[in-house]
């Protein structure tokens, strides 16, 4: 399938193929989405969002915009979807984000299981993963306001620290170690204590003086 002349990445035979905007909105459709979905047509298929491929209730939480909290880019998780006529039936999912001339969508391969499937099950199911994934999706958000809010109150009292040493800065107040730190920004304890040593160094302290103390200070004051 193709969609504004690009192909559809890692397309399987006879899957129903769904292209949508990030806030749910459907742009198109393969024949085998039109055929599962049970619409009558392409563009009476593009009237509707993702959450009318859903049942009531798990569409109830379909979130504003699809964040990678909510995409199952590691391959097909079993879901309950609904045809236009409202009947239930389970399929197999994976969603993934390609760009199309310069714009990225949210891509869905759907695959009807024929397996006798307990769907009431399934649906409970469903709502468990959504709601950790908003939660998931939460905490990140909160943490990047965190770290945006926090990083600008070190640039303005320490203006000569890095955006490396930002990132090293943030975590150790909220008490990370080395260890943790290296497994967050992917480098290695050595690299974080040479980063300790060096903005110890910007910042001018004292041996007797505490990084972590005059971070937090400046969090507190800044």
């Amino acid at each position: 399938m193709k969609y504004l002349n690009t192909s559809v990445a890692n397309v399987k035979n006879g899957e129903a193929i769904v292209v949508a905007e990030l806030n749910g909105q459907i742009l198109s459709g393969n024949k085998e989405a039109i055929e599962l979905y049970n619409y009558p047509s392409l563009k009476a298929f593009k009237e509707k969002k993702l959450k009318d491929l859903m049942p009531e209730d798990f569409a109830a939480l379909y979130p504003e915009e699809m964040t990678p909290e909510h995409v199952n880019f590691d391959g097909y998780y079993t879901h309950v979807c609904k045809r236009n006529n409202g009947e239930l039936f389970a399929c197999k999912l994976h969603t993934h984000y390609q760009n199309f001339s310069g714009k990225k969508l949210l891509i869905g391969h759907v695959q009807e299981m024929n397996d006798d499937v307990d769907l009431e099950k399934l649906r409970l199911k469903q709502i468990i993963t959504v709601l950790e994934r908003e939660l998931k999706a939460e905490r990140a958000k909160n943490f990047n306001d965190s770290y945006i809010q926090i990083t600008q109150q070190f640039s303005r009292c320490y203006p000569m620290l890095s955006n490396n040493d930002l990132k090293i800065c943030y975590y150790l107040t909220l008490n990370y170690n080395s260890k943790q730190i290296s497994q967050q920004l992917n480098i290695t304890t050595d690299g974080v204590y040479a980063a300790r040593k060096r903005i110890r160094k910007k910042l001018k302290l004292k041996p007797d003086q505490d990084l972590v103390m005059v971070l937090s200070n400046c969090v507190k004051c800044c």
